[in-house]
């Protein structure tokens, strides 16, 4: 089990590594279509930035912002209040988000200001320390700055993906119109370079969601570091959102920012499904395609983090 100093070198080389990899793909492909590589760094940039503005708008599309003031929820609003000051950081905006499943998630930028999206269904499925655990993992995401560090090293990924299903489209309406020879052919490289496109964006992608879900656990060590060991009341926030996940359909645009990735369970009992986890020897590729740790691997770190604390 990772120390808090070794998850920070983990970071660091999920970092490198992917920062490299990225690096290396994009220069073999410029050099390939002959194309200067301080001509796309404009484009990318500008590219980030209309990410960076525009997503606090798309990612908690139906929502409305809450206040101290509010008669319902200005107990949320204190709560986060009271996190962020306790973790030396300047109060996010707080917006209650309206979606069929219990979720937390941190996002927002400069200019927009900082915020921290919280779903009902959560507010109800949640014990005050619950919440706050939960509110303490995403106030360590603005803490550490990961919604643009993680917008940065997707950004690679992300434009070759959006390259790559163009091509691919390109390629099937190519072939399923086509009138002659030429048709076919173009179609037939446009499915090939499309395809090549797609194996290289999830070889990179691989990276990234192995440096999210270290930020994830960085995250997790912000609430511990907070709470102490009240920290496991995230523990037990992660097993009834997990339960609850059971039979809700997820919205494959936010699913990148849900609190818990989901996952198959069983149990019904929270405390019982921690103790499963607890005692569970999760494989090291359990997670490799998620965006969040395995829910076991989170479990037993939280838990040995609170007994090192």
């Amino acid at each position: 089990m990772d120390t808090l100093p070794e998850l920070r070198f983990k970071i660091y080389l999920s970092l490198g590594l992917t920062i490299i990899s990225e690096a290396i793909v994009t220069y073999i492909l410029l050099q390939l279509l002959s194309f200067p590589v301080i001509a796309v760094i404009p484009f990318l940039g500008l590219f980030w930035l209309i990410q960076w503005l525009i997503s606090p708008y798309l990612v908690a599309r139906d929502s409305f912002e809450i206040t101290e003031d509010d008669p319902y929820y200005g107990r949320v609003y204190e709560m986060v209040k009271r996190i962020a000051i306790a973790s030396g950081i300047k109060p996010p905006r707080v917006f209650i988000v309206n979606a069929p499943y219990p979720n937390a998630f941190a996002y927002g930028n400069y200019v927009t200001g900082k915020r921290i999206g919280i779903t009902s269904p959560l507010l109800n499925i949640l014990s005050e320390e619950e919440l706050a655990a939960v509110i303490g993992h995403e106030v360590g995401h603005i803490k550490h700055n990961d919604v643009e560090i993680g917008m940065a090293i997707g950004l690679i990924p992300s434009v070759l993906g959006f390259v790559s299903n163009l091509l691919l489209n390109l390629g099937w309406i190519s072939l399923i119109f086509a009138v002659d020879e030429t048709d076919l052919l173009f179609g037939i490289v446009m499915l090939a370079v499309g395809g090549a496109l797609f194996i290289i964006t999830l070889t990179l992608q691989l990276f990234v969601l192995w440096f999210n879900r270290l930020r994830e656990s960085y995250a997790d060590f912000h609430a511990v570091q907070l709470f102490g060991k009240d920290a496991i009341n995230l523990a037990n926030a992660l097993a009834k959102i997990e339960i609850y996940m059971q039979n809700v359909r997820l919205d494959p645009f936010t699913g990148i920012i849900v609190t818990a990735s989901p996952v198959k369970v069983k149990e019904t009992d929270p405390s019982i499904l921690v103790e499963e986890w607890l005692n569970e020897k999760p494989s090291p590729f359990s997670d490799i395609l998620s965006t969040h740790p395995d829910p076991a691997k989170r479990v037993q770190m939280i838990y040995k983090s609170v007994i090192r604390a």
